[in-house]
């Protein structure tokens, strides 16, 4: 396979790879990607598989004649979510994994999740910039001379991947409660139904047709816009919770009885409380934009409270080293030490609806004595000098204490902010948290105020 066009540079992320199809991310730079995973990873097998973007028929197929000339043995698995393809890779053993997707990006993306053994993300600082390296050198395009035949193994694995679910889970863990879910018309509503009725879980269902146009709305759950169509029928149906998805089914939001979203780190303070009453001393991971209660619950509870830098690749790689149990980012993406050290929003969702059945409170009752503390929604803006930003904040807050894990990160007693740029977005991301709303607004004010000032 020989192509003629330039591989754009931008695509490769740190830690995915992304672009909108087929101006930045095509047939050309999936082909040569799939080659540079395998050589880099020294790969003799592989998970294949794909979210149902329109674009991702077209470029599993470059994929797959890539790796077909790599001679080396695929798990071709087809349509699959992003958590289901983390479970293929271990329960086959393989070397490396692609899945397709751009995530909870609008339709005109696309982009593929690369993984090493056991689902570890290939991200910044793990390989991506190698991959990245050997895909623009143009030495890719020789034909491989081949010592092994590829071997393809086509084959479903949605009905050993609800059994790995359900054999985590059992019914008497749920009690009888009024669901709506949202599956974003992504990869969650192959899976839901499914494994729903297994577990003898009712539910009403919204946008549950795999569409990769979105025709309702974004597969992006952490967009409050995205959240409308759910409350309101939570509200219509009086029912206790809902959740929705975002395309490729590894993030999750949540929305109580009264249509209200559910910050998913008064989630993670939820869970953590509940799962340090039977693992007292594990290690829990929270991200830098968390609410300050999180770390506090997890501490008050026994706990070890671990920061991580944002990204799910982040997460990912820390989990593991770290062997904590259990974190969430606020995005969504939450991770478990018994789904492989990786992200799954149905076993969140699961997890959650499991909390909620054993202390027969409703979600609102259960996150009241969390919510502490007064946040802002993140604040996006975009701004050329993002280094003289953050070097201009850290001197006009220079009495606080400060963190780099991620950006800046300057706390005070009453009051915290972060300040961080965007990995998959040319802009910057700031949260900010204090004790009372009077002072969040206060200091909300004045950083926007130093970050505007020339």
């Amino acid at each position: 396979m020989k192509f003629m066009t330039e591989i754009n540079p931008s695509i490769f992320k740190a830690y995915d790879i992304r672009g909108i199809y087929p101006n930045e991310i095509n047939e050309e730079s999936a082909y040569l990607i799939a080659k540079a995973l395998v050589k880099f990873l020294k790969a003799k097998s592989i998970v294949l598989a794909r979210d149902m973007r329109i674009s991702s028929p077209s470029l599993y197929a470059s994929v797959l004649k890539g790796l077909q000339e790599m001679g080396i043995k695929i798990f071709d698995i087809g349509l699959s979510s992003t958590p289901m393809h983390t479970f293929v890779m271990n329960f086959e053993k393989a070397d490396a994994g692609i899945m397709i997707t751009a995530s909870h990006n609008p339709a005109k993306y696309n982009g593929m999740k690369l993984e090493g053994k056991f689902g570890v993300s290939i991200g910044e600082g793990s390989g991506m910039e190698k991959i990245k390296e050997m895909v623009l050198s143009g030495d890719l395009d020789k034909k491989e001379k081949q010592t092994h035949q590829a071997e393809i193994v086509k084959k479903d694995y949605l009905n050993e991947y609800i059994d790995f679910l359900t054999g985590k889970f059992s019914e008497e863990d749920f009690s009888k409660m009024e669901l709506v879910i949202d599956a974003g018309n992504g990869m969650a509503g192959l899976i839901l139904p499914i494994l729903f009725e297994k577990l003898k879980i009712n539910y009403t269902p919204l946008y549950f047709e795999l569409d990769g146009t979105f025709p309702n709305h974004e597969a992006n759950p952490a967009k409050s816009e995205n959240l409308k169509d759910l409350s309101n029928l939570v509200m219509e149906k009086k029912a206790d919770i809902g959740a929705a998805f975002d395309c490729d089914a590894d993030r999750v939001a949540f929305v109580d009885g009264k249509g209200d979203i559910v910050p998913i780190d008064f989630i993670l303070a939820a869970l953590a409380k509940s799962f340090l009453r039977e693992r007292q001393g594990v290690k829990i991971l929270y991200g830098v934009s968390s609410s300050r209660i999180v770390r506090e619950t997890i501490k008050e509870n026994g706990g070890q409270p671990i920061i991580s830098r944002t990204g799910h690749a982040f997460f990912r790689r820390l989990i593991r080293d770290e062997k904590a149990y259990f974190g969430c980012e606020k995005s969504g993406h939450c991770f478990f030490e018994d789904f492989f050290y990786a992200d799954s929003a149905v076993f969140t969702m699961l997890h959650v609806l499991k909390l909620l059945s054993r202390s027969g409170q409703k979600i609102e009752n259960l996150i009241e004595p969390i919510q502490k503390y007064f946040q802002t929604e993140e604040i996006n803006f975009e701004i050329d000098n993002k280094a003289g930003v953050i070097k201009k904040l850290e001197s006009t807050y220079s009495d606080g204490v400060k963190f780099y894990i991620d950006g800046l990160t300057v706390e005070y007693p009453d009051w915290w902010f972060n300040v961080r740029p965007s990995n998959t977005e040319p802009i910057m991301r700031l949260n900010i948290e204090a004790n009372t709303p009077e002072l969040l607004e206060e200091k909300k004010k004045e950083i926007l105020e130093k970050i505007k000032t020339p």
